[in-house]
C-alpha cells in the first residue's frame, strides 16, 4: 500500500475521563492499537455470490467470509453453499470486479467502516478506474450506499447488483485484508466524506445541537426519554430519530453538528461528517453479561472529535429479560448528564 503502511494510533481518555471512577475502566485497556499494513489478494476467474463470499471450483476464499466460524461453515458445507448460489449465473469473465461487501455491511456503522474501507484500499492500490463493483441487489435499497459511493467518485455505470441465490463469474477480484480501526484507511474514509459532504448532504438545517433518539427501536432506547428531552432542549438541543430522515439529510444534520449525543447506535456513525474537534457523547448500558463496545470512542478519537462516555442503569423494561448491554433499554441519570454538559462548556438557552 502506498499511503496505508503498518501503523498503530494512541488513544486519549474520553472528555470526562474520571480514574477513579470504575465505569470509565473499559478505556484503560485501549491505550495503544497496532494495525498491520492492509493485503490485497489479487484471484483469478473466480465467481462471487450474492452474499459476497469468493469461490473457485471447490474452494471458498477465507477472507471474504466474515470471520473464521462462517469460512468453516461454508467450507465443510461446500456443495449445499454451491447449489443455493449456483444457479442463476452470469459471466464477466473479461472484467475485474472489485469486492467492498460481507455479509455485515448492510449496517449502517459497518457500511461506512468495512465497506467503505475495503474502497480507500482499493483506491489506494490504484485499482478502482477500469473495474466494476459487485453489490447484493438488496444494496439498492439502502440510502447510504450510491450517494457515499459517489463521494469516493465511483460512477453508477460502475456498480453492478446481483439478485439472490445467484453468483457473478469474474476475470480477476482483489480480496482485501484491513484491520477494521486501522488509523490510516479510518481517516481517509472520514477525510472523503467531509470533504465531498456538498455532493451528498441536502439543506435542511437542525442547528449545532443534536440528540439522536432511539425511540420505536426495540434495543438500546432511554425510557425516560421525555425527562431526558426536556433538559436538553432547555439547553438548545433538537431531538431527532435518524431513520426518519434520508442519508443527505443526516450528512446534512451531522455536518452542522458541534454536538451530538445518542444512546450507542448506528447514528452515531454520523460523527464522520462532524468537523474536528466538536463533541460527542455516548450514552451507554451498563451490562454485567456484555463488556460495553467501544467502536465509536475508537472511531471519535481517530478522527479527531472529542468524546464523552455516560455509563447507563439498565430500564426497567428489559433488565428483567436481558443482561446483554445490546439488546436492554437505558435509564438516563440527569444529574450526571447535565453534568456533563456543563463540562463542554454548553449554556442554557
Amino acid at each position: 500500500m502506498n499511503n496505508l503502511r503498518t501503523t498503530g494510533d494512541q488513544y486519549r481518555a474520553p472528555f470526562n475521563f474520571d480514574p477513579k471512577d470504575k465505569r470509565f475502566d473499559i478505556f484503560v485497556d485501549h491505550p495503544f492499537e497496532f494495525f498491520p499494513t492492509p493485503k490485497i489478494e489479487i484471484v483469478r476467474n473466480a465467481r462471487i455470490s450474492n452474499n459476497s463470499v469468493v469461490f473457485k471450483f471447490f474452494k471458498i476464499f477465507r477472507e471474504s467470509c466474515i470471520g473464521e466460524e462462517n469460512y468453516k461453515k461454508y467450507q465443510n458445507n461446500f456443495l449445499r453453499f454451491y447449489f443455493k448460489f449456483i444457479f442463476p449465473k452470469f459471466n464477466f469473465s473479461r472484467k475485474r470486479f472489485l469486492l467492498i461487501t460481507d455479509e455485515w455491511t448492510s449496517n449502517y456503522y459497518h457500511w461506512h467502516i468495512m465497506a467503505l474501507g475495503r474502497l480507500v484500499v482499493l483506491q489506494d492500490a490504484g485499482l478502482i478506474k477500469n473495474s466494476f463493483l459487485f453489490l447484493p441487489k438488496k444494496y439498492q435499497n439502502y440510502g447510504m450506499v450510491m450517494p457515499s459511493l459517489k463521494a469516493f467518485g465511483i460512477k453508477e455505470n460502475q456498480v453492478v447488483f446481483l439478485r439472490r441465490k445467484s453468483n457473478i463469474k469474474v476475470a480477476e477480484v482483489p480480496i482485501v485484508a484491513v484491520s477494521q480501526h486501522h488509523v490510516g484507511v479510518y481517516r481517509k474514509i472520514c477525510e472523503t466524506l467531509r470533504q465531498n459532504a456538498s455532493l451528498i448532504a441536502s439543506d435542511v438545517d437542525f442547528g449545532d445541537k443534536i440528540y439522536i433518539s432511539r425511540e420505536g427501536q426495540r434495543s438500546r432506547y432511554v425510557e425516560n426519554e421525555s425527562e431526558v428531552v426536556a433538559l436538553l432542549e432547555s439547553y438548545g438541543f433538537k431531538k431527532i430519530r435518524a431513520e426518519k430522515f434520508s442519508y443527505p439529510e443526516q450528512v446534512a444534520i451531522s455536518s452542522k453538528a458541534k454536538y451530538l449525543i445518542s444512546p450507542h447506535g448506528a447514528g452515531l456513525t454520523n460523527m464522520l461528517f462532524m468537523k474536528k474537534g466538536n463533541y460527542v457523547l455516548e450514552l451507554a448500558n451498563k451490562s454485567k453479561a456484555v463488556k460495553p463496545v467501544t467502536d465509536y470512542y475508537r472511531m471519535a478519537e481517530i478522527i479527531g472529535v472529542n468524546y464523552l462516555y455516560q455509563e447507563c442503569e439498565m430500564g426497567e423494561d428489559t433488565k428483567s429479560i436481558t443482561s446483554d448491554s445490546h439488546e436492554g433499554s437505558l435509564h438516563v441519570d440527569l444529574a450526571e448528564l447535565e453534568k456533563n454538559l456543563k463540562l463542554i462548556n454548553i449554556l442554557p438557552s
